[in-house]
């Protein structure tokens, strides 16, 4: 019910002013005068203003870029005879930029919107102002003199040059009750607000499914979904500024144009490098003048805003923005065209790309199209054109990367599975020695992998050694591996016998990877038996041993293998260990290192990983300690240190 009568009462409102108009109408319509600069005696309603310009239909040219900005607008309107209660005065202004302004009534200031130079604040102002009359300044049935006082900004002046506006300055008056023009102003800034919530809620879509893309853009690493959700999020905001500019009442105008300057800068940033990097450009040479093209605009139009008067060097600063601009749209609508012309990967895209440049175009020859629906024109329309095409390409985009992470998520789990199996759950017992292991996996999968096989006579092969490469091709190469080397370990063949088999099988199918593997056969009386293939040597309490390394498995058939042989004594402790100790990278940079390695090889096993772990893994860490019993102890059941996933 409320609701209902809210809206007769705005019918009865609207319908009492237009009565109130006609009778107005019937009369003589005011002159309105006009003249650039400032004087505070054009105040006085004494003040001859019959040299002064008049206004056509109540229109003129705003000042030029050179002035300072200045101008004031006079006219003599009649007062309604019958007037009763309070008066206000109705002003219309058909200006897009903000600006300040001062209104007099017969020699008396009756109201300021924002603040004037030297501390200039100009302010968005709706289209229709209304300001209060105090009593006695306008007695019904006289005329009032209304002088109003206009300071337009620098900023203001710039973009007139930058997309120059053929539309004049229109100003009118309109004197009646103020209840009945407080309600109507209200009214038509509500209707500013219906006519326009369709495109700035179809604009708040596209930046929101930009802002849900750009996430899971930036997991899935694609640059072309990267920069389709960068133009969703920056791109809106350029064809509805100047369409949602009059919502925004009472803001400064710098906070809204410093906002307006950063998506426009960002915007324009994102168009060249979506335009060369989805349609495969390679010149370099465009690209890089589109880039400097809008870098000045921005700089042109930050230089515009901090100035506080207007003049020769921000006209001839905001000519130059101007003339960057005009570059940058045709350097673009060139690229556009070529891909037009079949060297572009979209197209359609590019078509509807190139209606915003040709928009752009005619909107600086004076020649703009306008539509009339929500205040759209040809150049806003192809801004919405292009968002909804890049919308389809970006869902197109999408689903293509879910499917893709997909697939990976599937190879990745399956990698999981079978890295698993390179390792084993739990380490045999042999007799005089203790072992122990660590194996901290990379986010990534990759091919680590170590085994033991104890054999009848009391000794036991000792296997440690990395794939190269990662994902489920190394994890299937270290299972490879470890097939063979359950044969070979039953043959009983000494360690460097074991890796040329290995490598034998490997070289006939290899793909490209190889592997480095140290093989290892210790005896119940300490000697130790090694050969090693491209992997690290281990440490004897602290100290490197000293082994010949030969090829890494897999690269050529004719590689050779040395074996060496030493003896751990009684508390002797003998670590292997994977390159992902050695190369644990911190966050500037550097290396854990030979030294750290050498270092903090004497300790247990799940120690090393962890140091090793927390300094910045990139790659698996595995750790195997083997320490020979003193004579009288216990055997010692081998245990793995827990696993852990690592970033």
């Amino acid at each position: 019910m409320r609701r209902n009568a809210s809206i007769a009462l705005l019918a009865v409102l609207a319908l009492a002013s237009q009565i109130a108009r006609a009778q107005s109408a019937s009369g003589p319509q005011p002159i309105v005068r006009y003249h650039y600069g400032d004087n505070p005696a054009w105040a006085s309603p004494s003040f001859d203003d019959s040299a002064w310009p008049q206004a056509q239909n109540g229109g003129f040219s705003a000042p030029s870029s050179e002035s300072d900005g200045f101008f004031w607008v006079r006219a003599r309107i009649a007062v309604p005879a019958g007037a009763t209660g309070p008066l206000a005065i109705e002003m219309r202004t058909i200006d897009p930029f903000p600006n300040v302004q001062e209104l007099w009534m017969n020699g008396r200031l009756v109201s300021r919107f924002g603040d004037f130079p030297p501390h200039a604040k100009p302010l968005v102002r709706p289209q229709m102002m209304i300001f209060d009359i105090p009593a006695g300044v306008a007695q019904p049935g006289s005329v009032a003199v209304a002088a109003l006082r206009v300071w337009n900004g620098p900023y203001d002046e710039s973009e007139r040059l930058a997309l120059p506006s053929h539309e004049l300055v229109r100003v009118e008056f309109f004197i009646g009750s103020a209840p009945l023009l407080h309600a109507l102003a209200a009214q038509a800034q509500d209707r500013v607000w219906l006519r326009f919530w369709p495109l700035f809620t179809l604009a708040l879509v596209f930046i929101m499914l930009g802002v849900a893309v750009l996430a899971f853009g930036s997991w899935t690493r694609d640059r072309t979904l990267l920069l389709c959700a960068l133009w969703l999020v920056a791109m809106p905001v350029a064809p509805v500024f100047s369409l949602l500019f009059p919502l925004p009442v009472g803001m400064s105008s710098p906070v809204v144009f410093s906002g307006f300057i950063i998506a426009n800068a960002a915007g324009l940033c994102v168009a060249v490098e979506f335009l060369w990097t989805v349609q495969g450009f390679r010149d370099r040479i465009f690209r890089v003048a589109a880039h400097l093209c809008w870098i000045g605009k921005t700089a042109g139009l930050i230089f515009s805003a901090i100035r506080v008067h207007p003049g020769l060097l921000a006209s001839e600063v905001a000519l130059a923005a101007s003339w960057l601009l005009f570059a940058y749209n045709v350097i673009c609508g060139g690229a556009n065209l070529v891909a037009l012309a079949g060297r572009g990967r979209n197209r359609w895209v590019a078509a509807a790309m190139l209606l915003i440049n040709v928009g752009y175009f005619l909107q600086i020859s004076g020649h703009p199209i306008n539509f009339g629906w929500y205040g759209l024109n040809f150049f806003t329309a192809a801004f919405y054109l292009v968002d909804i095409f890049i919308a389809v390409l970006m869902m197109r985009q999408t689903w293509t990367a879910w499917h893709k992470a997909e697939g990976l998520r599937i190879e990745f789990s399956a990698a999981r599975e079978v890295q698993q199996r390179l390792v084993p759950a739990a380490l045999p017992a042999i007799d005089r020695f203790r072992l122990a292991a660590a194996y901290l996996p990379a986010a990534e999968v990759g091919g680590d992998f170590y085994q033991v096989y104890p054999q009848i006579d009391g000794s036991a092969l000792i296997v440690i050694g990395d794939v190269s490469g990662k994902g489920l091709k190394a994890a299937m190469t270290g299972t490879l591996v470890l097939g063979a080397l359950r044969s070979l370990a039953q043959e009983k063949l000494p360690p460097a016998q074991i890796l040329l088999r290995l490598n034998a099988q490997l070289a006939s199918a290899s793909d490209g990877g190889f592997v480095t593997c140290l093989c290892a056969r210790i005896a119940p009386d300490g000697s130790l038996t090694l050969a090693n293939a491209g992997h690290l040597a281990p440490y004897r309490n602290g100290d490197e041993v000293q082994l010949e390394s030969g090829l890494p498995l897999g690269i050529t058939p004719d590689a050779a293998y040395a074996e060496s042989t030493i003896h751990l004594a009684p508390n002797d402790r003998l670590t292997f260990l994977s390159d992902g100790v050695v190369e644990a990278r911190n966050a500037i940079g550097e290396l854990f290192g030979f030294d750290r390695t050498r270092a903090i090889s004497r300790e247990p096993a799940a120690k090393v990983a962890k140091a090793a772990q927390a300094f910045g893994q990139e790659d698996d860490i595995t750790v195997l300690t083997l320490t020979r019993l003193a004579v009288g102890r216990e055997p010692s059941t081998g245990q793995i240190a827990p696993t852990a996933a690592s970033n």
